[in-house]
Parts: C-alpha cells; sequence; structure tokens
C-alpha cells in the first residue's frame, strides 16, 4: 500500500469574478430581492441573461450558479405554492440543475455546490412532516453523489484547498427571500452546523471546507429522519451507528470527517431542534463511536493525499473528541465504553502521525523525542511542553483549543508529564529509523510520558495494547499479549525535567 502522502498545499489563491460579472451579479441579486417581495413569480428575463452566461464558463464561479438555480427554483415553488408533491419534484428539479451546472467542476466544487439542495431539504423536514420517506430518498441520492464524487481522487481541484470567491455569501438571501426577520443569512443558509463554522464560512474557506459542510449536515439529516418511536434504545444505537459508519467509509473524504469532529465539540448538535435533547444526546453518543472507534481512511495504508497542516490540525480536533468520548462515558458511568474508547485511542495511528509531525520538523533538529502515551490527554500535555520549548503547534483554526487543552489539564489532579530525555537521543529523529534498525538500547530509549490515571491503566491490557516497532521507514503497531497481573502504570504527579530541551529551545516555522 502506498502511505499517507504529506504533500505541500496546491495554490490557493482565489480566483475572483470579473469586475463586470460581479457587478451584474450583484445587481441582479437586488432587482430579484425587490421583484418578489413585490409579488412577481416570472424571472425569465433574468434566467436568460444568466442561462447564457453560463453556457460561456466551463467552471463557473458558486455564486452565478446559485443565482442561476434559485431563479429556476422560486419560479417552480411558486407555482406549486403549497402542495407537497410539488414542492418534492422542485427539489429534484433543483438537485439535477446544479449536478448539471457543475458537470464540468472538480470533485470538491460538484459538492460544495449543492448547499442549496441541503438547505431546501431540511425546510422539507421543518414544514412537511408527511414527506419523511420521500426526503430520505433524496438525501440517499445526494449521499451517494457525494461519495461518487469524493472516490474521483482527492487530488483533484487542488484537494479542494482553492479559497471561496466570497461573492457567493451575497447570493445566500436570494435562497430566503421568503422567510422574514432573518438576522444572520447565513446561519439560517446553514442550519445544521455550529455557529463557530458559520463564522470561518463568512470569513472566508476553501472549497473542500465548504464541501465537507455540505456532506455533514447530509449525514445528520439523513441520522435525524432515521429515529423511529417505539424501538429500543439499543436498537436505535445500532442502526444509527451503522449508517454513519457506512456513510462516512463512503464518503472517505478529510475535510467532511474534519467538520464532523469538530461540530463533536460543541456542547450540543444544531440537530437539538429538530431531535429533543435526549435522541440528540443518544445521536452523538453514536457519533463519538463512529468518529472515535473506527479508523476510516486516515493510516499509511490507504494512500491518501494529504497537506501537513492540514492533517496537523485534524489530529489536534481527534484528541479532543477522543477524549470528550472518554470523559462522557467516564460521567456515565459506563467504564466499560471508557476503556473501549481508550483502547482505540491505542490503536489509532492518528496520534502517531501528530506526534511524527512534530518531531519530524527541521528546524527541530531532533531536540524533540519521541512521547509513549496512552491517553489523549497525555498527548495534549506532552504538546503544550513542547509549545514551551518554542515549536507552535496550535495555530490558526487550532488556536482557541490550546487555551481549551490548558483548561481541561488545569482541571485535573495531574502535572505535565514526565518528559525522560536522554542526551544521547539528541539529534535523532525516532520517527523516520534508519532501515538498518537499532540496537535494543536504541528502541527501548524513548521519550516516556508516565500517567497518574486508574482508569488509563485498563486500556493497556490484553491485544489492546500498543507496541511499536520500525519497519522499512514506517512505524508499525503490533498487538501483543502482556502480563495483566503486572502494574502497567505508574502512579505519580509528573514534573517537567530541565534538560537539553529547555537549553536548546526551536523556534518552529509555520
Amino acid at each position: 500500500m502506498i502511505p499517507i502522502s504529506l504533500v505541500p498545499p496546491q495554490d490557493s489563491n482565489i480566483v475572483p469574478l470579473s469586475a463586470h460579472h460581479y457587478s451584474m451579479l450583484k445587481e441582479s441579486v437586488g432587482h430579484f430581492l425587490t421583484k418578489y417581495r413585490n409579488g412577481v413569480t416570472d424571472f425569465c428575463d433574468f434566467s436568460s441573461i444568466f442561462s447564457r452566461l453560463l453556457q460561456n464558463m466551463p467552471d463557473p464561479p458558486l455564486g452565478i450558479v446559485w443565482f442561476y438555480s434559485a431563479l429556476g427554483f422560486h419560479t417552480t415553488k411558486l407555482a406549486v405554492r403549497r402542495e407537497s408533491s410539488g414542492r418534492v419534484a422542485a427539489a429534484k428539479d433543483l438537485f439535477q440543475l446544479l449536478v448539471s451546472c457543475s458537470d464540468c467542476c472538480g470533485s470538491m466544487k460538484r459538492i460544495a455546490i449543492l448547499a442549496p439542495f441541503v438547505f431546501e431539504l431540511h425546510r422539507l423536514v421543518l414544514e412537511e412532516t408527511d414527506l419523511k420517506s420521500e426526503v430520505q430518498s433524496l438525501l440517499e441520492g445526494l449521499i451517494s453523489y457525494c461519495s461518487i464524487c469524493c472516490g474521483q481522487g482527492p487530488q483533484e481541484d487542488g484537494n479542494g484547498m482553492t479559497s471561496l470567491d466570497p461573492t457567493f455569501l451575497d447570493v445566500i438571501p436570494v435562497w430566503i427571500v421568503d422567510q422574514y426577520e432573518v438576522r444572520d443569512h447565513s446561519t439560517e443558509f446553514f442550519p445544521i452546523i455550529s455557529d463557530q463554522l458559520c463564522k470561518e464560512i463568512k470569513s472566508g474557506c476553501g472549497m473542500g471546507f465548504l464541501a465537507g459542510i455540505v456532506m455533514c449536515e447530509a449525514l445528520l439529516l439523513n441520522l435525524c429522519l432515521k429515529f423511529e418511536s417505539g424501538i429500543e434504545k439499543a436498537e436505535q444505537e445500532k442502526k444509527l451507528h451503522g449508517l454513519a459508519v457506512q456513510t462516512i467509509t463512503g464518503f472517505r473524504n478529510f475535510y467532511f470527517l474534519d467538520i464532523l469532529s469538530r461540530m463533536m465539540l460543541e456542547p450540543v448538535l444544531p440537530v437539538v431542534k429538530l431531535l429533543g435533547s435526549e435522541n440528540e444526546v443518544l445521536l452523538k453518543e453514536v457519533l463519538f463511536n463512529a468518529v472515535v472507534m473506527v479508523e476510516y481512511f486516515i493510516n499509511p495504508q490507504t494512500g491518501i493525499s494529504l497537506c501537513p497542516k492540514s492533517l496537523k490540525d485534524f489530529a489536534l480536533t481527534w484528541l479532543f473528541v477522543t477524549d470528550f468520548a472518554i470523559q462522557s462515558a467516564r460521567n456515565k458511568g459506563d467504564q466499560e465504553k471508557a476503556v473501549s474508547y481508550l483502547n482505540a485511542f491505542s490503536r489509532s495511528c492518528i496520534p502517531i502521525q501528530l506526534i511524527n509531525w512534530v518531531t519530524s520538523q527541521t528546524s527541530v533538529g531532533g531536540m524533540i523525542s519521541q512521547p509513549n502515551v496512552t491517553t489523549p490527554m497525555a498527548l495534549l500535555k506532552w504538546l503544550l511542553v513542547v509549545e514551551e520549548q518554542g515549536l507552535t503547534i496550535f495555530v490558526g483554526d487550532t488556536a482557541k483549543l490550546r487555551a481549551k487543552a490548558e483548561y481541561l489539564i488545569s482541571t485535573t489532579e495531574h502535572g505535565l508529564p514526565l518528559i525522560k530525555n536522554s542526551c544521547h537521543n539528541v539529534g535523532k529523529n525516532l520517527f523516520f529509523p534508519s532501515r538498518r534498525g537499532g540496537t535494543e538500547e536504541d528502541k527501548h530509549d524513548t521519550c516516556d510520558i508516565e500517567m497518574g490515571d486508574p482508569m488509563d491503566a485498563m486500556a493497556l491490557s490484553g491485544n489492546d495494547r500498543m507496541n511499536n516497532s520500525s519497519t522499512d521507514g514506517t512505524r508499525k503497531r503490533k498487538e501483543g499479549i502482556v502480563d495483566e497481573t503486572k502494574a502497567q502504570v505508574k502512579y505519580m504527579r509528573c514534573q517537567f525535567q530541565g534538560n537539553s530541551m529547555r537549553e536548546n529551545s526551536i523556534l518552529f516555522q509555520q
């Protein structure tokens, strides 16, 4: 198998609309809003102009496509008025129109362009409760289409890193023209995501980010519709978990998984308005299981190409999601599930990828050794210690996670982790071992972190204990059986040991 390739970001320069096209779009949006609110139902004059414009644009901007498709959609919707079957037909036509307009676009853009369709499906769920099966059918079609697009290769359209021209935000009012007293157009247009993600869309985002939003909304809305009354909780959970895993596996998309993981850090999911608090708690537990317990494609065997920053930021988010899942299970008294999450952390390659990212920086110069951690919190503590030495880890979108990490650590009884960094390890990059292998002393001489949580020790028994070895330059996990009668962890309050790391603080260039 091909290992994950940490490729540099592709050209992410914004390709803006020409001044002429932007002026035409902005004026047309204003005229449309005025006409619609004055009772006009025929928008053929706009449609003919933008139809000709699209014919000369093989890869049209999002704003142009969204405005043109809104014209046809509103015309049909006004014709059928409140007829339920007519609204379903209008939604189907909208999907087909958006797909046809983006036929020559990259895979991430073909998904991102479907945001208005997801918005309309959400409205159907709220306003047409008798159309549940029809909406489910449309959602399944959307999810299948997204899976097909994702399967066409991440290299297309620069891994989705092309920045969106912000003019597409000017078209959003056209889609919510029939809703009054709307304070925030973007929040109304993206109703199934968190306020923080909405802010990032408004402040500027990439095509892959918006595609991830669309896929995440589709998954959450589909899961909401799968809730059934009168069904046992265990059966409901099993059914939802199977669907979540199937969808995530089908997408195989990093942007989507990153967005979903970030939403898991919110106190409540935005779909609480659809489900109610009790079902929202169940859905979040299902998603914890789906995100934490399954490796999916973020591993060295898949050949997925990711830029280093994206992989690092996702890994940081995943650490918090895993820690929250562990703490949530403990708070509910479900020790078995807490242990299963800890074991999933030990089996996962994500911590290794993150540690690899830190220790392999050329500016580090081998001064920071590999830690031996058994919990997400232990790894977060190590990362904070590394930042104290001059390396910038929590930056950009993840900067706020540093404060969260410091708060979580301050509320525990444990101090900072003990880092044992022997002098003869300085200069070695422990995550790029020599193909010749190493001595037994080298293999055991790692940077250890010792934790003081009895629950953490439970995760180290049996086949789930993680032992690392090197093969062909890649670290692999080997499952081994250990004597459960032996002490697995030293319980102690840890102190940072000043050594060569502090004497040789390193500035990390991001």
